[in-house]
């Protein structure tokens, strides 16, 4: 009140109207601030023109009083008038700046939101178990993910009753509560059903409570578990295989010594000693069979050492000398003197010549022309300290047909008459075991090549 006395008095004595402008912008800041109405304000000024005019008479009379009244009302009038301009300039500034001030909110938090929403739908459609919310027994939403595993597209889901594509869970649903789970069966649009498992919770969807599911297909996850309980099955037959084997080749041995021995003591007439040969022969077939048998049903461990495979190669043809010969076989063995000493398990190897030499015999058994090729090469590499040693097996047999390459190495294959299909699985599993490979190429009626590839680097002085 003071400052607009003096302001006023400025105008009306000296007729300076600077104070009442620092006035006026002194009141619209504080109006601004404080929040008093324009009205409050306007009262004010009104109430200090009432004071005045109370005031003027007891100082002035006649023309002097009017000239005064008349001062008095131009100052406040004018005060009033500048200041409600003034002051409606500022609120509009205000007003703007507020106005700007939220658009730019608005607009920020629109993009948060679309941000968000953008996330979610990232993680909602690119994961890869179904996600879904329902009401009222209906699809409300489904993401992509649910609409493959039920054959459809996702959009099309929307609407749709559960109950068509969950088998027996139209009790479950509305009675479930948070994070329970629970197996069913999903049934595609092809009619096909599957296992699935179901997470539901409930949720407040676009403000109305609902229910928010995760599907996950579960065939792989019983499938795995399956062959869990197949692998356990196995592993206790093999071990029951292993007993038996050894318990079985106890017998086989004291069968053939105590043969050998009557061999020499009895006189054996007429077909008695080739009786006596065959039986000695399934002993050593029974005896092959055992041995396939408890390689294949135990974890193979090999112990390599530096060994000349040429040298190895040569003892076992020479093992065969005498079948080859009684079978009438031409063996033409080619070994190749450069190839270096490789570092492998000799016993395992044995195993891998032995089954391939006796599988080519076998091979021969109704050619006329009967033709055995063994041999041996090494193949450098372009760095020094490394090569390739190959060693190859091939008979001008009966050859195998493509149905039948695609099956030799796998257990219980046989092409052999009185095979069971685990010498070829067990030479697989030496080879994979000293790093290398073996390849077969085959024709029927034209014969068979078995290529083994060992992998050789240089020893380490």
């Amino acid at each position: 009140m003071a400052r607009a006395f003096d302001g006023n008095y400025s105008v009306i004595c000296n007729h300076d109207w600077q104070p009442i402008e620092e006035f006026i912008v002194f009141i619209t800041k504080m109006r601004l601030e404080r929040g008093f109405s324009l009205s409050e304000v306007q009262k004010a000024f009104g109430l200090f023109r009432t004071i005045m005019l109370h005031q003027l008479p007891l100082f002035f009379q006649g023309e002097d009083l009017s000239n005064a009244l008349l001062a008095v009302n131009n100052s406040v009038d004018v005060t009033i008038n500048r200041f409600s301009e003034y002051f409606q300039g500022k609120h509009e500034e205000e007003m703007q700046s507020l106005l700007e001030s939220l658009e730019e909110n608005v607009e920020k938090r629109t993009e948060e939101l679309h941000n968000s929403e953008k996330r979610y739908r990232t993680l909602v459609e690119d994961i890869s178990d179904g996600y879904f919310v329902c009401r009222d027994g209906r699809f409300i939403f489904a993401n992509r993910a649910l609409g493959a595993m039920l054959g459809r597209e996702s959009e099309s889901l929307v609407g749709e009753d559960y109950g068509t594509f969950f088998a027996g869970i139209e009790d479950q649903f509305p009675e479930s509560t948070d994070h329970v789970v629970f197996e069913t069966e999903a049934v595609s649009i092809d009619s096909i059903r599957f296992p699935v498992e179901i997470k539901i919770n409930r949720v407040c969807y676009d403000g109305l409570p609902a229910l928010a599911g995760v599907c996950r297909d579960i065939v792989e996850r019983r499938e795995s578990v399956r062959r869990e309980l197949e692998h356990e099955r196995l592993l206790v037959i093999g071990r029951m295989a292993t007993v038996f084997a050894h318990e079985i080749r106890n017998s086989l041995s004291s069968i053939k010594v105590n043969i050998r021995i009557l061999q020499r003591k009895l006189t054996l007439v007429e077909n008695d000693t080739r009786r006596m040969e065959i039986i000695l022969r399934d002993i050593d077939k029974l005896d092959q069979l055992l041995r396939d048998t408890l390689l294949f049903s135990r974890s193979l461990e090999i112990s390599p050492h530096w060994h000349d495979v040429n040298a190895l190669l040569s003892e076992a043809v020479q093992r065969f000398d005498s079948v080859l010969t009684a079978e009438s076989i031409f063996v033409q063995v080619e070994l190749d003197e450069t190839v270096p000493e490789l570092k492998v398990d000799d016993k395992s190897m044995d195993i891998v010549f032995n089954n391939l030499i006796n599988n080519a015999i076998e091979a021969l058994h109704d050619t006329s022309d009967r033709k055995l090729t063994i041999s041996t090469c090494f193949r450098p590499h372009a760095d020094v300290d490394k090569g390739m040693v190959e060693i190859v097996v091939t008979d001008n047999g009966c050859g195998m047909g493509e149905d039948e390459l695609g099956q030799i190495f796998h257990p219980f294959y046989s092409t052999r008459r009185n095979g069971i299909g685990l010498g070829l699985s067990n030479v697989a599993r030496v080879i994979d075991q000293h790093g290398g490979l073996i390849k077969v190429e085959s024709k029927l009626h034209q014969g068979t090549t078995f290529t083994v590839e060992l992998p050789w680097q240089k020893e380490l002085k």
